[in-house]
């Protein structure tokens, strides 16, 4: 804090940068040549007197920078001022700074640095008056816009509970409490309290002017489907890319508030979540397409393809127009949320599990530049259910991978996707052999009482991934009974109307093979077994059709069970082997694996032990492989026994 003309400035500088002390980055901005340099020079300030440099330094950098170039060096300005806070005592210099915190906040959103932009904002609330919604209320009123957005993200969500009601309390008209309910929802969706996020959502959008059901019943859900109907009838998808852009601001806040709750609702109101698709659709029909229009035509792609329609190739071209518009409208903020849908729900019907894998990744990567955490956490969860089920990845690097995601996702305050991350997480450790428990690793809980919190709360998607993930392993470990009782413990969660999950989609082929398996051992009821997994052989070859690459193992092995059942031994054989080649040409180690041990116990069946050793000794080298060390073990002990 020298003035000026006690010294020459400018000798001073050139002595500096001659004495190898600073260098001249541009002309009139210098840097130290090494930070052991500045540090030495900032140990010479008295310590007792740094805040009150910094603020000094911060102030006349600001006095001394136009308004024009002053966003260069904004971060430096404020970080000074910042560390100076306590010696402003004016008001008009506190409202002066909060003014600076909210611009570097706000470029620090910008910039995707959404911890910075949290401290900045959170400290400039701190200097705001008391009377700040009548005296300062556009700054007010943009400050905790940000600052929530920023908590949010970043998953502080004590400081965000410190301050969301305020605005609500405070600001002057419903338009201006929009951004915060928006924040609050998302807020909510993510502690858990889904159907407090779905109420709160409805509220808003009442008021918007778009009521949506309490309560959906089939009625109420096949009306809202023909009027989706109706609206798209005639018009091609060159059509949708023509339409005029959404202007009305308030079916622009509508079509945003039901983008908010499709996760929520798919969990615990699984009939509301495609008519939130269908109103979205429509608005982008009636009132003109927007960047949340890409979303909204992948949800009914996502439809489109359910167990409700199964019309692939209409889903598929829809998948595609969610594309196209994302891509056109340059909506890069929704990649999270359009990759879930697209890669998650529609092409693994058309294209290889593994050509997904990626994209999910990107949508994560976006989401995180974005801020938008419940996508960006959720194409995560669709990397690591779709790796582990359907491609047989690696389980050791999933170990790792699974962790770090679920990390994350507790670091962002997205529980909901937590938990299933650790179910997933959890699954692998099994598989692996380990005696790590990730529920406990994770949660205060074990998964039991996860489950039945679920069960209490009616959260549809959690207990019918656990059932899956219980399911999947008391099959693969040869614990049919347990099996059966998950099979038909899951039926009261059946999909509906809703786009399936790769996970979904392996629990009905599972299903066929246990219903398979007890028509064998059960005489007496084995035509309700046999006709339950028929219908799931039917099932499959209808999907077979759409994607050769994913489904043609699962076919093949499906039939060999039914020819087992019947005893048709050599067709029976014959769908063994070209289920095993499939898995095998198309990656699926882990299949390749189950095939090899289903072809094993038909050797047993007929008293062909040595054939049985062969195929269990190559299942043993596919779960190897695959890194499934407790299948291993398990499989030892039934080769112990044959030797």
């Amino acid at each position: 804090g020298i003035p000026r003309n006690d010294i020459d400035l400018d000798e001073f500088l050139s002595s500096a940068v001659e004495g190898g002390y600073l260098r001249e980055i541009s002309p009139g901005r210098f840097m130290w040549t090494h930070d052991q340099i500045q540090q030495a020079a900032y140990e010479l300030i008295p310590e007792n007197r740094r805040e009150s440099f910094h603020l000094l330094l911060g102030s006349r950098m600001f006095l001394r920078t136009s308004p024009t170039e002053i966003d260069a060096d904004l971060f430096t300005i404020v970080g000074n001022m910042n560390i100076g806070i306590r010696f402003i005592k004016s008001q008009e210099q506190k409202i002066e700074v909060a003014r600076l915190n909210m611009r570097a906040g706000e470029m620090a959103i910008a910039s995707s640095s959404f911890n910075s932009a949290a401290k900045y904002l959170n400290l400039g609330i701190s200097l705001l008056p008391d009377d700040s919604w009548e005296s300062e209320y556009d700054l007010t009123l943009r400050m905790y816009n940000a600052a929530t957005e920023a908590n949010y993200v970043t998953g502080d969500f004590d400081a965000l509970s410190s301050i969301i009601h305020i605005p609500l309390f405070e600001a002057r008209c419903f338009n201006d409490k929009l951004g915060i309910y928006d924040t609050l929802v998302r807020y909510l969706i993510a502690s858990d309290k889904q159907r407090e996020g779905i109420s709160k959502c409805a509220s808003v959008l009442s008021q918007l002017g778009e009521t949506i059901p309490n309560d959906v019943d089939s009625q109420i859900y096949d009306e809202e489907a023909r009027e989706v109907k109706r609206s798209l009838r005639g018009i091609s998808e060159n059509d949708i890319l023509g339409l005029p852009l959404m202007t009305d601001e308030r079916k622009l806040a509508c079509i945003q508030f039901l983008n908010l709750i499709m996760n929520a609702s798919y969990s615990v109101e699984p009939l509301l979540a495609p008519i939130l698709a269908f109103r979205m659709v429509r608005l982008s029909i009636d009132h003109g397409i927007c960047k949340l229009s890409a979303f909204a035509f992948g949800l009914y792609g996502a439809w489109l393809v359910s167990a409700a329609n199964s019309d692939f190739e209409g889903g598929y071209r829809m998948g595609r127009l969610a594309i196209t518009l994302m891509n056109r409208l340059e909506a890069k903020e929704f990649i999270p949320r359009v990759h879930t849908t697209v890669y998650g729900f529609i092409n693994i019907w058309k294209e290889p599990f593994q050509a997904g894998l990626g994209k999910h990744l990107e949508g994560y990567e976006a989401g995180v530049l974005s801020g938008d955490m419940e996508y960006g956490i959720g194409g995560l969860f669709q990397y690591s259910t779709t790796a582990l089920n359907m491609c047989g990845e690696n389980l050791e690097t999933l170990d790792n991978n699974i962790r770090l995601y679920a990390r994350r996702a507790m670091q962002c305050g997205q529980k909901v996707a937590l938990k299933s991350l650790v179910a997933i997480h959890d699954q692998v450790l099994i598989l692996m052999g380990s005696s790590e428990c990730s529920f406990s690793s994770f949660f205060d809980s074990d998964e039991e009482a996860l489950y039945q919190s679920a069960v209490r709360e009616n959260d549809k998607s959690f207990c019918r991934f656990v059932l899956f993930k219980r399911k999947f392993l008391a099959f693969l470990f040869g614990d049919m009974e347990t099996a059966l009782e998950l099979f038909e413990l899951g039926s009261q969660y059946s999909m509906g109307a809703n786009g399936r999950l790769s996970h979904i989609i392996l629990g009905i082929v599972l299903d066929g093979l246990i219903t398979l398996y007890f028509a064998r051992q059960d005489r007496e009821d084995e035509n309700r077994w046999r006709s339950i997994g028929e219908a799931v052989i039917d099932l499959t070859r209808q999907w077979a059709k759409e994607s050769c690459w994913n489904f043609i193992n699962k076919l093949y092995l499906l039939e060999a069970e039914f020819f087992f059942l019947k005893d048709d031994e050599k067709s029976a054989l014959e769908k063994y082997k070209q289920s095993i080649n499939a898995a095998h040409d198309h990656h699926f180690v882990h299949e390749e694996g189950l095939a090899n041990e289903r072809l094993a116990q038909f050797h047993l069946h007929y008293g062909r032990n040595g054939e049985a050793l062969v195929c269990l000794t190559e299942a043993k080298k596919c779960y190897k492989t695959w890194g499934a060390h407790g299948l291993v073990n398990h499989l030892e002990t039934k080769i112990l026994e044959l030797i």
